[in-house]
């Protein structure tokens, strides 16, 4: 909590400062409580931007983020009647900043970013590089990106030895167009490709397999669940696009903005995720939007709940090497539902607060995973945003 102040009392001071030499800057401030159910995971986060111009083209972004991470999640093995056996308890916090150095010119926009994310057991550093150029009386605008993710994983958890710190790299390529169609309607698409490769495998999560003890022996012999670090593959190609179109309804004085995003990789994960807002301005100072979200996913060739009669013979430690498995239910068939409201108020025209509630709910569709594995969560969500 008192990082998360330092946090913020430093980008706010960052902005004030930049008062005095430009004349575009804003600062953005927000806090969001992800609360699940069954005392399973919270996470409490701070987050914080500032932003200002450096002269007439270049502009500087600086985010701050720290996430406090408490509660229990599932570690792989089939929930039984003692949450200690298949929940794992952790207390963790992430610190992460992300600096974006833009450019403005007549008829193109371009950007360079450097983020870094460290939790006690993950270090993260992000590439990014976007370059946006503008047609047609700048109704017509094409982008193009390319990042990279260049991380080290701690692969040591507590309870057993592990491989130590391993290297994770994720470079993706991102193109897109986004269209005005007229004063009311914008339309935009991007595809993004990705090739992750490295230690791709969570430490934490592992699989059960029921092994039989001294066989033969009519005095000894009897069944025990072992447990081992789940084997994803160490390379993936990944594949995105996003599809997204706002319209504003004069007759109602709102608009509608609508999203839907396909995602696949060479597993055979898939996923369908539909978004729908409505903006409802009531008045001068005041905008209601509620929110639906839905996201269905089909799981991987190597996601298992356990590996009973499967003929795998587990390794002691993850190569990415196959054959492949996991019992992580966050891979598995499944779908979610997120709906919820927010609320903004505008006391002043360069000044805003808001208020967000949202309900998020997740269940399987393989009919073998539990229902226990899924969790539901509340979020709360406030913000403010200053402009000048």
């Amino acid at each position: 909590m008192i990082r998360a102040i330092r946090l913020f009392l430093f980008l706010a001071v960052f902005a004030l400062v930049s008062r005095k030499t430009v004349a575009q800057k804003a600062l953005r401030i927000k806090f969001q409580d992800w609360n699940e159910d069954d005392n399973r995971i919270e996470v409490r986060s701070w987050y914080a931007e500032a932003e200002t111009n450096l002269g007439e083209k270049w502009g500087l972004d600086v985010v701050g983020l720290v996430d406090h991470i408490t509660g229990a999640t599932p570690i792989g093995r089939p929930p039984t009647n003692d949450p200690d056996e298949w929940l794992a308890y952790l207390e963790e916090e992430r610190r992460a900043g992300i600096v974006t150095l833009s450019r403005k010119a007549d008829d193109y926009d371009f950007s360079f970013e450097f983020g870094l994310s460290h939790e006690p057991d993950y270090l993260s550093r992000n590439y990014a590089a976007r370059l946006a150029r503008s047609f047609a009386s700048e109704t017509l605008t094409l982008n193009a990106g390319f990042s990279y993710l260049d991380d080290v994983v701690d692969s040591n958890v507590p309870g057993g030895p592990g491989l130590g710190n391993q290297s994770k790299r994720t470079p993706e390529l991102m193109v897109g167009v986004h269209r005005i169609l007229g004063p009311k309607a914008t339309v935009s698409l991007n595809f993004t490709y990705g090739q992750p490769d490295g230690y791709l495998s969570d430490p934490y999560k592992q699989i059960s397999l029921t092994e039989i003890l001294f066989p033969g022996d009519p005095t000894r012999e009897r069944e025990e669940i072992f447990l081992y670090p789940e084997n994803r593959p160490n390379e993936r190609h990944t594949f995105a696009a996003y599809l997204e179109s706002t319209r504003f309804f004069e007759k109602l004085n709102g608009s509608l903005e609508t999203s839907y995003r396909f995602f696949a990789d060479d597993t055979d994960l898939t996923g369908h995720t539909v978004e729908v807002q409505w903006f409802q301005r009531l008045g001068e100072k005041f905008v209601l939007r509620p929110i639906f979200r839905f996201h269905q996913q089909n799981s991987p060739d190597f996601y298992r709940t356990k590996l009973d009669n499967t003929g795998i013979i587990p390794v002691a430690q993850p190569t990415g090497a196959g054959p492949h498995y996991s019992a992580d239910y966050r891979l598995s068939d499944l779908r979610t539902l997120t709906y919820g409201i927010k609320f903004t108020y505008f006391p002043r025209q360069n000044l805003s607060i808001d208020l967000a509630f949202d309900r998020y709910n997740m269940r399987g569709r393989d009919g073998t995973t539990s229902q226990l594995m899924y969790p539901d969560a509340n979020v709360l969500t406030l913000g403010l945003q200053w402009e000048h």
